[in-house]
């Protein structure tokens, strides 16, 4: 595969990936950037690779890591609110739900149901044993479960 049929087949999935962990446009933008300048880089690398959706979300999660050690949480990382319309109660409260999972389960949660991703691609981009990535997904499935049953998200 070349590089430029790797940027159309998967730079939507990077760049909704970055967009759902950091919210701030023009942030996710630059890692985007420094995402496939990387890939560019080491697409050699491509060759020995199970899945190249999985090695790219894998290098945007490292870009995106080295950018927040650089950049402490002082730098607004929230988008602009969009219409209040195009939020429904129900939705807002997903949202809020899924925020109170713990990073890597949100990642995990994101991987696994927007992203299309198998247990074995998340352990790669994570960086964790497949076993951990299952375990993260059955309880963080189990706590999501109960809070939109329950109504509540403490």
């Amino acid at each position: 595969m070349d590089f430029e049929v790797l940027y159309q087949e998967y730079a939507d999935a990077v760049y909704g990936y970055l967009v759902f962990k950091l919210k701030d446009r023009q942030v996710v933008e630059d890692i985007m950037q420094e995402t496939f300048l990387a890939a560019h880089q080491g697409i050699e690398r491509l060759q020995k690779v199970n899945s190249p959706k999985a090695w790219l979300l894998s290098i945007a999660h490292n870009k995106m890591v080295d950018f927040l050690r650089r950049h402490p949480p002082e730098l607004p990382l929230q988008l602009e609110s969009q219409a209040a319309s195009s939020h429904t109660p129900s939705n807002l409260y997903v949202q809020e739900s899924l925020q109170q999972l713990d990073e890597v389960e949100r990642t995990i949660v994101y991987g696994l149901y927007v992203e299309g991703l198998t247990y074995r691609e998340l352990a790669e981009m994570l960086g964790m044993p497949e076993g951990t990535v299952k375990s993260k997904a059955h309880y963080a499935r189990k706590r999501l479960y109960h809070w939109l049953k329950e109504g509540t998200t403490s």
